[in-house]
């Protein structure tokens, strides 16, 4: 959600609570107002009539408002309010009164003065104060919306451009510049706090590359001096069978440790964007020339390989990773599945399935995309390659996933 909505939605919910309330206190406060002047009203013109009678000696009567009668044996009382209804002939309608009476002797003669006046109904004041209310409240929200809305432009301008140039910010910039001149001080702190951490950022990855770069030239040139030189050792003529056999398990440990290094080099590339080159991979011709590269090896197991694989799928992304992943994914499956299994491939544009039967996982199946993590500890396999695999899909922000249904393990990625 938006800042702006957020803001929006927030001061909506607090001033609609806060027009309701007043709406309240408005009703009561209107209330005690209009029956305080309505009172007032009624006595004065209970005092109108006294006086009229005396000065004019007329007995005023105006139904409803005013009646007046001559009443006998009686007592004087005070003036009494009450509220009563009358039935309106022209309306068709009980007509809602507030009525003040009273008994008075006046020269001599009692008179019984009734003085009335209609009443607001309880309604009628809520559904004006309600309109009064609505209106006022939905005029005022859809000015301040707008308002918002054009200030939230020109406010938030610079940080939007921040935001804009931060989306470009690659690691391999040299340099990472924001304007630090603005009118609002927190923007300007923001930015240069940004110019601070990409500098650090720009400056470790820097570090990080060249560590990689060096360590794979110093590691891997000392490893292959030991390789030419083991292979070198065993064509002696006159060596011995004991004495080869200790050079060639050397000779295979470096060979282990050479493949190591490369992988966790490779790990360490891409977990540092070191693969910016993409192109046009046809996925469907990439697939076709790895499985020949197993063929071999699907015949010495006696597999049956299933292939569904839709022609011309194209990705744009990084030719050697996704030949990678094609590798591992592939490799995985011929190396795991049962003798006389079934290998499945399905490939299709967004989605690529390799599946291969075997017998269910003994360990939980997160564990599979763990760096050096084996089912089997008595392979030689390094476990990386389901790591790499992980890592290029989260380069490229593809989906990976796995499953074991029916005898089969299944590696899916949604493109």
């Amino acid at each position: 959600m938006k800042l702006l909505k957020k803001t929006n939605r927030t001061y909506f919910i607090i001033s609609a609570s806060a027009f309701v309330v007043a709406g309240v206190l408005i009703y009561f406060v209107l209330s005690f107002i209009f029956e305080d002047q309505l009172n007032e009203k009624l006595k004065s013109d209970m005092d109108s009539i006294v006086r009229a009678i005396e000065r004019d000696n007329t007995v005023p009567y105006y139904y409803p408002f005013i009646e007046v009668r001559k009443v006998y044996g009686q007592t004087i009382r005070p003036a009494n309010t009450v509220d009563t209804l009358l039935f309106d002939e022209s309306e068709r309608e009980s007509i809602p009164f507030r009525q003040i009476s009273s008994v008075k002797i006046i020269k001599g003669q009692m008179y019984l003065i009734v003085a009335r006046d209609t009443l607001l109904e309880k309604s009628d004041l809520l559904l004006i104060i309600g309109v009064v209310i609505g209106l006022v409240f939905a005029l005022l929200n859809i000015s301040l919306y707008f308002i918002n809305r054009k200030l939230s432009i020109n406010i938030w301008k610079p940080f939007y451009s921040t935001l804009d140039h931060l989306k470009g910010f690659s690691p391999d910039d040299h340099e990472f510049k924001l304007s630090t001149v603005n009118e609002i001080d927190e923007f300007t702190e923001l930015n240069k706090t940004l110019e601070n951490l990409t500098s650090k950022v720009i400056s470790d990855y820097q570090s990080l590359k060249r560590f990689t770069e060096d360590a794979s030239h110093e590691i891997q040139t000392p490893l292959a001096v030991i390789q030419s030189r083991l292979e070198a050792l065993i064509q002696y003529p006159d060596i011995k069978k004991d004495q080869a056999e200790l050079i060639k398990s050397a000779y295979t440990s470096v060979q282990r440790i050479s493949k190591l290094i490369q992988t966790l080099l490779l790990l360490t590339k891409i977990a540092n964007y070191q693969f910016p080159e993409k192109s046009r991979v046809n996925l469907s011709e990439l697939l076709e020339e790895k499985i020949k590269l197993f063929e071999d090896h699907i015949k010495s197991k006696s597999l049956i390989l299933k292939k569904e694989i839709e022609p011309e799928v194209y990705l744009e992304t990084n030719f050697f990773l996704t030949e990678s992943m094609i590798m591992n994914l592939f490799g995985n499956a011929v190396k795991h599945s049962l003798k006389e299994g079934i290998i499945n491939i399905r490939l299709r544009t967004g989605y690529l399935g390799i599946s291969n039967t075997g017998s269910p996982l003994s360990v939980p199946s997160d564990k599979l995309f763990e760096r050096f993590y084996k089912i089997d500890k008595s392979t030689v396999s390094q476990g990386l390659g389901l790591a790499i695999v992980k890592e290029i899909c989260r380069l490229n922000r593809w989906e990976i996933s796995y499953e074991y249904k029916d005898d089969q393990h299944t590696f899916k990625v949604k493109f």
